[in-house]
């Protein structure tokens, strides 16, 4: 848990960092609720930063519910954060529903911006993806085909045009794999199913039409979202 900060950095974004710090080993269970922090000294020297400094940051933390500080006794965890810890900690605890929301809302706009600004370059990428999922699934190796339809998503991201996009989709791309395991699980037809439209996706993005194509990913999502609704009712 060492953090050892540069001096350079400004007192408000050392505080900061203390904070996120903090909140990140709570939400990864280092400290579990009802715990005990280390005592002041020790934090101190394991954060390698000041008295003022990680003091502020408790303070911040007690103020927002989520440290407790008990005069003569110690700073114990109040509750979770609800906010702040690392994306990957949240993403590993997602429930399904909110997966496919998200996935809803970055791909319609990642498919929308690949059909503007493809290359030729990337669209041999999506369809050899699609070609080793076709026969993954052909050979009964769904493993293999999940990991050519995550890799099939992640090609049509970079194809948008957008690094920022693509490094999200792709730091959400391994929860999304978990939740696509569950769903062709749940319904082994689907992935089959869907094959045709991740066919009529890349046409799509090939003749630059932007409306057909956020149209056949909004129809693949669809599905996805009523196998959802299906498993909540059992």
């Amino acid at each position: 848990m060492n953090m050892k900060l540069n001096n350079k950095i400004k007192p408000s974004q050392l505080t900061s960092q203390v904070i996120e710090h903090l909140q990140g080993a709570i939400a990864a269970g280092d400290y579990i609720l009802g715990a005990k922090l280390p005592a002041e000294p020790l934090l101190m020297k394991e954060l390698g930063v000041g008295r003022s400094t990680l003091r502020e940051a408790i303070r911040v933390l007690a103020h927002n519910g989520i440290l407790e500080v008990r005069q003569g006794d110690g700073t114990y965890v109040r509750s979770l954060p609800a906010h702040g810890e690392p994306l990957a900690q949240r993403l590993r605890r997602a429930r399904i529903r909110e997966v496919n929301e998200v996935r809803r809302t970055l791909e319609i706009e990642i498919v929308r911006l690949a059909a503007q600004r493809r290359d030729e370059a990337s669209l041999e990428r999506m369809r050899g993806f699609l070609k080793i999922r076709h026969d993954a699934l052909s050979g009964n190796d769904a493993a293999a085909a999940l990991d050519a339809d995550i890799s099939f998503h992640c090609a049509v991201a970079d194809a948008a045009g957008n690094e920022v996009l693509a490094d999200l989709y792709r730091a959400f791309a391994f929860t999304l794999r978990e939740a696509l395991a569950v769903l062709w699980d749940a319904d082994d037809g689907k992935a089959s199913e869907t094959a045709d439209l991740h066919n009529r996706l890349v046409l799509a993005i090939e003749a630059r039409d932007a409306s057909q194509a956020v149209a056949t990913a909004t129809a693949m999502l669809d599905i996805h979202g009523a196998t959802i609704s299906c498993m909540e009712k059992e």
